[in-house]
């Protein structure tokens, strides 16, 4: 499997659905897209991005549709920081 280093600088305020630049703050750790209505954890939204930035420099072209993992929602245990 080829491994390719991704700067993940700047990949979760990106929508990884359309590529808008600008994602809402709609709870803490939520993000949406307001072009497109993609929702989701910021963590998450940061790595459909780092993974789309590796598939670029690999040239393999992204296809656009996500696939999110069934895993349990991220909780932060000291959310009053």
């Amino acid at each position: 499997m080829p491994y390719v280093k991704v700067d993940p600088n700047g990949t979760s305020p990106e929508c990884p659905k359309c590529d808008y630049k600008k994602l809402e703050e709609v709870g803490y750790r939520r993000l949406r897209c307001p072009r497109c209505g993609f929702e989701a954890d910021r963590d998450v939204i940061g790595k459909l991005n780092v993974r789309k930035r590796g598939l670029r420099k690999l040239g393999i072209k992204f296809s656009g549709t996500l696939t999110l993992l069934n895993a349990p929602q991220m909780t932060d245990v000291n959310p009053n920081r």
